[in-house]
C-alpha cells in the first residue's frame, strides 16, 4: 500500500458526549464509527476515512500486513487503532453489500475516551480542518410505523429440521437466527441511536459502523477476545433465560439443556485458544451474567499469550459454538443451507492496536439500517431437546435491545 508519509497530530480535549460529537460531525456521515466497552469506561469514535482496508474474503493476514504498511509510514503509530470486522461467513448478503468481508478503517479523526478524558488523533489534516465543525441542529427522533417478522415460518422449520439432524448424530448444537423489519417515518440518525443507547444501564458493548448509506449497530454482551499486556481474555456466554421468569437465574443455573449448551461452548473456546497460549485459567462452573432483559450462563477464561495477534486469534475462535454450533464445520454447513448469508450478524468486530493487541466482540443483538428501514437479527442455540416455539420465544426476548434502541414499545 503506497501512502507516502502519514502525518499524525494529537491533542487532549474537554469531555463531550459521543452523541454530541456524532451530531457535530454530520459532514462525515457514512464514514463514522462508535465503539464502547461494557462498563462504559472507554469509547472510540472514528470520523472520515483516511484509509480503508477491504477484502472480499475474511483475511486477517492481509489486514495485518496492510495495517503494518500504514504504521511504517506514520510518525506516532502506537496511538492508532484500526477498527472494523470480518463478516460471519463467505457468502454475499445483499444487506451488507456496502461492506467488505474484511472491513477495517483508519479514520481521519480518531477520538478516544478513557475515564472521561479525551484524546484526539488526526491523520493528514491541516490545522484549519481539525475540528472546524459544530452543529446546533437538534437530534431528531423518527417515529415507528411498523414492526414485522420476516422469516418466522422458516425459522420454526429450521429448528425442527436441526433437532432431527442432531437426533441422527449429524452435530451436537447449531445456532439459528431470524429477522424483524422495523419501518420508521424518517431516516434513522446515528447520533440519535447513540444518545438513546447511553440512556440505559445495559451491560453490553455498543458498536455502530457507517458505510455509505448503510449503518450496522450492535448491543452485544459477548466478548470474543481481548489481548492486553500479553494477556488473553475471552469468555463463554451460552444459555439464556428471560428475567421475567420467576427465579430465572436459579432455574437457568440448574437447567440441563442450557448447561449442555454452555459446556459445548467452553470446550470449543479452550481448544481454539490453546495453540496461542499458556497458563490457561477458567472456573469450574459458570456464573450468571445479568442483562436488562435476560440472564446468561457465563464463564470467563484467561491465558498468557505466546504467539499470534488479536486478529489471528479472533479468526481462530470464530464462530464459537455460541454463534455457530458444534462441531463447527457441520453446524456451519447447516446454517449456510438453512439461512444463507449473515453478513455482520454474529461476526467478530472490534479494534486492533499497532502492537497487535485489542478487543473483538461478537456482534449479536444487532441490526442493519438503510435510511428509514432497520432489519434486526436475533438467534438462539438449538440442541437435541429444543422445542421450536420455545426457541422462537427466546429470540423475541433477544430482539428487545434493538427494539428499545429504535423506540419500539410493547
Amino acid at each position: 500500500m503506497s501512502t507516502g508519509n502519514i502525518q499524525i497530530k494529537e491533542q487532549a480535549g474537554a469531555y463531550e458526549s459521543p452523541a454530541e460529537l456524532f451530531k457535530a460531525a454530520a459532514r462525515y456521515k457514512g464514514e463514522r464509527y462508535f465503539y464502547m466497552n461494557k462498563d462504559k469506561s472507554e469509547w472510540l469514535i472514528g470520523l472520515g476515512h483516511a484509509y480503508i482496508i477491504k477484502d472480499e474474503s475474511r483475511n486477517p493476514e492481509l489486514i495485518t500486513e496492510q495495517f503494518q504498511a500504514l504504521l511504517d509510514q506514520a510518525e506516532q503509530p502506537h496511538h492508532i487503532r484500526l477498527f472494523g470486522g470480518f463478516q460471519f461467513d463467505a457468502g454475499d448478503s445483499s444487506l451488507f453489500d456496502a461492506f467488505g468481508h474484511s472491513h477495517f478503517i483508519w479514520p481521519k479523526i480518531q477520538i478516544r475516551c478513557q475515564h472521561n478524558q479525551l484524546t484526539y488523533t488526526y491523520t493528514d489534516m491541516t490545522d484549519e480542518e481539525i475540528l472546524n465543525w459544530r452543529s446546533d441542529d437538534e437530534i431528531k427522533a423518527p417515529v415507528v410505523q411498523s414492526v414485522a417478522n420476516l422469516n418466522e415460518g422458516q425459522f420454526l422449520h429450521n429448528v425442527a429440521t436441526a433437532v432431527e439432524a442432531m437426533k441422527a448424530g449429524q452435530f451436537d448444537k447449531v445456532v439459528l437466527s431470524r429477522q424483524k423489519k422495523v419501518v420508521m417515518d424518517a431516516p434513522v440518525d446515528s447520533a440519535w441511536l447513540i444518545e438513546r443507547g447511553l440512556q440505559n444501564e445495559e451491560y453490553s458493548y455498543f458498536l455502530l459502523l457507517e458505510e455509505q448509506e448503510s449503518t450496522f449497530v450492535s448491543r452485544t454482551p459477548e466478548q470474543l477476545v481481548k489481548v492486553e499486556d500479553h494477556q488473553l481474555s475471552t469468555n463463554a456466554i451460552a444459555g439464556t433465560m428471560a428475567r421475567e421468569i420467576d427465579q430465572a437465574a436459579q432455574k437457568l443455573m440448574n437447567d440441563a439443556k442450557n448447561r449442555v449448551e454452555h459446556d459445548i461452548v467452553v470446550r470449543s473456546i479452550t481448544a481454539d485458544i490453546e495453540p496461542f497460549t499458556s497458563r490457561m485459567n477458567l472456573p469450574d462452573a459458570p456464573e450468571i451474567m445479568t442483562n436488562r432483559f435476560v440472564y446468561h450462563l457465563y464463564t470467563p477464561i484467561t491465558a498468557q499469550l505466546e504467539k499470534g495477534n488479536v486478529l489471528s486469534i479472533s479468526h481462530a475462535l470464530h464462530p464459537t459454538p455460541a454463534l455457530g454450533g458444534f462441531p463447527k464445520e457441520a453446524a456451519a454447513t447447516f446454517i449456510e443451507q438453512a439461512e444463507g448469508d449473515r453478513g455482520f450478524y454474529g461476526a467478530p468486530m472490534g479494534y486492533v492496536t499497532a502492537d497487535g493487541e485489542g478487543e473483538f466482540v461478537v456482534a449479536i443483538r444487532s441490526m442493519l439500517i438503510k435510511e428509514n428501514i432497520a432489519v434486526l437479527f436475533a438467534g438462539c442455540g438449538v440442541v437435541e431437546d429444543s422445542v421450536p416455539e420455545a426457541e422462537f420465544d427466546e429470540t423475541e426476548t433477544k430482539f428487545k435491545p434493538m427494539l428499545q434502541l429504535l423506540g419500539v414499545t410493547e
